[in-house]
């Protein structure tokens, strides 16, 4: 019969305080070095944890949290050395999201093109769109896209990488 105190049971025993269960999955390396999250990892490859409250979290901002305090609101936690599974504090700092997105661009790590989620042509379609003299309408039809698609890469106003 199952006892609600029963210490041999998983859910009845106390958790562990989160400081003590995050240093134990991370690989602390050199200062100066990216000190990876040897833990759960996420869909989009960020380290996660347990809050212990039934929620989860991101494995980067409890490292900038346990160095430098809260986060400020309104703002995220970038990473410096673009590697999502860092957790050594030097690399990460508090930034808005529009400069994170920026600092994104910048280097060129922006999902641009084919790469984009939201594509539904590809840099093919696009090229034969912007040659062809057919009715957007015929265009957007053909490509199984809406005719703002087909007028929007026409004009260059997507697509601005080709």
């Amino acid at each position: 019969m199952w006892r609600p105190k029963d210490p041999a049971r998983s859910w009845s025993r106390k958790q562990r305080p989160l400081l003590e269960r995050f240093w134990e999955k991370v690989a602390v390396r050199e200062p100066n070095d990216c000190w990876f999250w040897l833990g759960a990892k996420g869909r989009h490859g960020y380290g996660n944890i347990g809050a212990g409250n039934g929620m989860t979290l991101r494995a980067h901002r409890v490292s900038y949290e346990l160095a430098y305090g809260a986060i400020p609101a309104g703002f995220v936690v970038c990473h410096q050395c673009d590697e999502p599974l860092c957790v050594n504090p030097a690399h990460l700092r508090a930034a808005s999201q529009f400069s994170n997105l920026r600092e994104m661009a910048d280097k060129g790590r922006a999902a641009r093109g084919e790469r984009s989620a939201g594509a539904r042509l590809n840099c093919e379609a696009v090229q034969v769109i912007r040659s062809s003299e057919a009715k957007q309408v015929d265009l957007a039809r053909h490509f199984g896209v809406c005719p703002m698609t087909v007028s929007l890469a026409k004009r260059k106003l997507t697509w601005r990488c080709l």
